[in-house]
């Protein structure tokens, strides 16, 4: 079974939520008055692409759609936190399970949610013809997990066999209206999506593109109403723009730069939080130069994550310094791997025995993202070291993602990257994995696409443990991708906005519970 989406910060998938920790410049306001109604603003790096839970799977569509439908259930910290489900439950021996919804659950224009939308919405996932990128998690060796209706708010899955990663597949998924798509021939595109009715907290008003998106709160909300009106996603490409537009009281929150921070210090109050994010450069396998393993590990040995993470995060606490594939909250995560310390040597011996001669490579990134081009700016430098001409191509954000998710043979070398997996080590299978959805290098290795197989299948602990770690390991030496650091999170929030921890500042979201979040008087 594979895992679902992949967010290129954009990349994401199965999300797990992580409170909020770290260094706070201000207390929030929580303790202030709360001031029913107003407006809260967000900046947004750019349009969202689909606003259905089927297919989004960069951080604006994500961010919107999480304010738009509401998921089945979340994983945090191990434990289900239930929203439209009220229970979740396998058998003892793991093969079958049973979905529980709430009573009386609503869409935003007064239809019944009910078990149909459940399985109207797996059906349409695993339909080939709609390109969910959902559909690897309802698949098992291949077969269809198989599901039923039992009645309007049950429904029951049967598993071929067992799959330890099940419960964290379906954590997130938020079901679409049947009333809505039902005789939809092509869901991604259809003209519904323009203006989504969901589940959540809010509902859509409006998208004026290249302008902003617009949602009202929806007054019969399961999880109860909420307190703001009206919140706006304003779409702001430069990120230093989006910084004159919160300095001049314009909008609510952004995501901060590390080296910007200080121009938020007295101004607002900052969360910083562990994201599980691994910002990572991608080697592209259908680059003639990089398809050569000798090249891959010239660069990393060539690169010195130290210099990176000084230029781009101004200091570790901001980011650490990044080796597996995986991030260290993951289950089986190890630091066991080929690490490349800095060896310009022994990278200019690994170029003379790939037989390149005069390589020239590209590398992508988002422009307006200080970190990034501080990123590439250090690897061009290093990467002359070695003979390697590296070429930086700042881009437009969603042309970006464009070029990353391009079907078949991709057009650019590298690319700066960053993702959110979460804690189930399965969910980074759809990223390496031949053919995979995800798999943005289109990296190919048969024998590691069995032991992901047989890692997820695997009931024993420790066994599943060392297959995981040989994962690890492999990638490591194979470098689909070059780890450079997990990263933290860090927001600037009005000093006049409350309820901060209860919206639970949150991996891709920013906040994962927009309901708890109110202005104060």
């Amino acid at each position: 079974m594979k895992m679902k989406k992949i967010l290129p910060i954009v990349i994401a998938s199965c999300m797990v939520l992580l409170t909020a920790c770290g260094e706070k410049s201000n207390d929030a306001s929580d303790t202030g008055k709360i001031k029913e109604g107003g407006t809260i603003v967000f900046a947004a790096g750019g349009d969202p692409r689909v606003l259905n839970p089927m297919y989004g799977n960069d951080r604006v569509t994500m961010t919107i759609n999480n304010a738009v439908y509401s998921p089945l259930f979340d994983i945090e910290n191990g434990e289900k936190q239930y929203y439209l489900a009220e229970s979740f439950t396998p058998s003892e021996d793991f093969l079958t399970y049973t979905l529980k919804l709430k009573k009386d659950l609503k869409w935003h224009d007064g239809e019944a949610l009910t078990a149909d939308d459940i399985v109207f919405t797996l059906d349409k996932i695993l339909d080939k013809s709609q390109k969910s990128l959902l559909r690897g998690d309802l698949l098992v060796d291949g077969k269809p997990v198989e599901y039923k209706k039992v009645d309007d708010l049950t429904v029951e899955f049967k598993m071929p066999r067992v799959m330890m990663n099940f419960e964290s597949a379906l954590a997130s998924f938020s079901p679409i209206p049947k009333h809505i798509f039902q005789g939809e021939t092509d869901i991604a595109t259809s003209t519904k999506n323009e203006n989504p009715i969901g589940s959540g907290p809010y509902k859509f008003k409006e998208h004026k593109k290249g302008e902003s998106v617009t949602l009202v709160k929806n007054e019969d909300y399961f999880g109860g109403k909420p307190h703001i009106d009206t919140v706006v996603y304003r779409i702001i490409a430069d990120a230093n723009s989006s910084t004159s537009a919160f300095l001049n009281g314009e909008i609510s929150a952004k995501y901060v730069d590390p080296r910007d921070i200080d121009k938020f210090q007295d101004k607002a109050t900052i969360e910083t939080y562990d994201e599980g994010m691994l910002v990572n450069a991608i080697m592209n396998f259908d680059s003639p130069a990089l398809a050569k393993k000798e090249v891959r590990q010239a660069i990393a040995y060539a690169l010195d994550k130290d210099e990176i993470i000084k230029a781009g995060y101004i200091d570790e606490k901001y980011a650490l310094k990044a080796y597996s594939d995986l991030v260290p909250t993951t289950l089986y995560y190890t630091d066991d791997v080929n690490k490349y310390e800095k060896n310009v040597e022994k990278a200019k011996e690994l170029i003379a025995q790939s037989g390149m001669k005069d390589i020239t490579l590209n590398i992508i990134f988002t422009n307006g993202k200080k970190s990034d081009e501080a990123t590439a700016l250090v690897m061009q430098e290093r990467l002359k070291d070695i003979g390697i001409d590296l070429q930086i191509v700042p881009m437009e954000r969603n042309a970006f993602i464009q070029k990353l998710f391009t079907e078949g043979k991709k057009d650019f070398d590298m690319a700066i990257n960053a993702y959110v997996m979460g804690n189930e080590p399965n969910a980074y299978r759809s990223m390496f994995e031949t053919g995979a959805e995800n798999n943005i290098s289109n990296y190919v290795n048969k024998d590691l696409d069995k032991k992901w197989e047989a890692a997820n299948g695997e009931t024993d602990k420790d066994k599943r443990k060392e297959l995981y770690k040989e994962i690890q390991q492999t990638l490591s030496e194979d470098l689909p991708i070059y780890p450079i650091t997990y990263s933290q999170s860090i927001i600037a929030i009005d000093k006049k906005i409350g309820g901060v921890k209860e919206a639970k500042p949150a991996p891709i979201f920013m906040f994962k519970d927009l309901s708890k979040l109110y202005l104060t008087e």
